[in-house]
This record gives structure tokens, sequence and C-alpha cells, in this order.
């Protein structure tokens, strides 16, 4: 069975799974779980376009950024920061977040923008992948008091995803 079957009989089974999960499972890297997801759960995008995604981002509001570090899980809700471009960098510096750092956009294959369920509610995430096929770190859009996305978030969301149809033209 390939690894398409494999991943879509796995979320047939149960929506909810992550994909990290389904990569363990399966002894695959998570981008390769990613790529063979149904494609009303992804849509995927060059690494190329990073720096126009995150500069997207920043204006979103609070989102919730979430680091994964060999099963260590960080998470920071609050705007993403602003930054911009120095010595091949991408330099997060803004002064109304906690999150600092210094991103290598060089350094993302590929940028995918998951929608899926998990624990029971519909969720959005922005997931920045290596070449080694490691996810980076990913962004998951906030919610409001009746668990429903944020709907202009959702909206910047669905016009990052036009990104791919225009990178396909």
């Amino acid at each position: 069975m390939s690894i398409r079957d494999n991943v879509h009989r796995l979320i047939t089974e149960n929506p909810e799974r992550l994909p990290a999960d389904i990569a363990a499972e399966l002894a695959v890297d998570e981008i390769e779980v990613i790529r063979h997801l149904p494609e009303t759960m992804v849509t995927l995008l060059e690494g190329s376009l990073f720096e126009t995604v995150v500069k997207d981002i920043k204006d979103w509001g609070d989102i919730l950024t979430v680091i994964d570090v060999d099963g260590s899980i960080f998470e920071l809700k609050g705007p993403f920061p602003k930054g911009g471009m120095k010595y091949g960098y991408y330099n997060l510096s803004d002064r109304r977040t906690p999150l600092k750092g210094h991103l290598k956009p060089d350094a993302i294959s590929l940028i995918a923008l998951v929608s899926k369920p998990f624990h029971g509610v519909d969720t959005r995430s922005v997931q920045f992948f290596s070449h080694s096929g490691r996810c980076m770190f990913k962004i998951y859009l906030s919610r409001n008091e009746q668990k429903q996305i944020l709907p202009e978030q959702q909206e910047r969301f669905e016009a990052l995803a036009q990104l791919a149809s225009q990178q396909a033209a």
C-alpha cells in the first residue's frame, strides 16, 4: 500500500489524528504525511513564499505559534512578530510579543495550509517544513468564545491558499 493510501486510510479511520503521529506509525517524515493528506485538508505552497506568508500573518492578530522540538511542545499565544530580512535571516523584532529569533527562509522547503479536526473542533494552521522534512513551526488560527475560528483570520487563511493557484500559473 502506498504512503498516500495509508495516510488516507488512517485519516478516514480517525480524521483527528495528528500528521506527526501518522508519520511515526508509517515511519516516514511528517512532510510526507502532509503531502498526502486529502486535498480538502491541505494546500501546499513553495517555501520561497515564506516572507510573503509571515508578513501577512503578522497582521492577523492573536494566533498560536507552536514549536515542536523532539516531542516537547512550546506554545506562544499573541501576534506573530514583525520582522525583516538581514544577513540571510528573517529577524523577528517586535516589542508586542515575547517571540524573538532569526528564521532562515532558505531552510524552508514547503508551507502547508492545513484544515482538519482536532479535539472535536475544526483547526486551521500554517505549517513550515524544512528541506529535511521536519516541521519547524506551526501557526494556528484563533477562536472565539463559541470555539469557532475567527472569521477575519479564516479569510486571511483562505487568501493565502490563493497563492497556490498563482504559483501553479
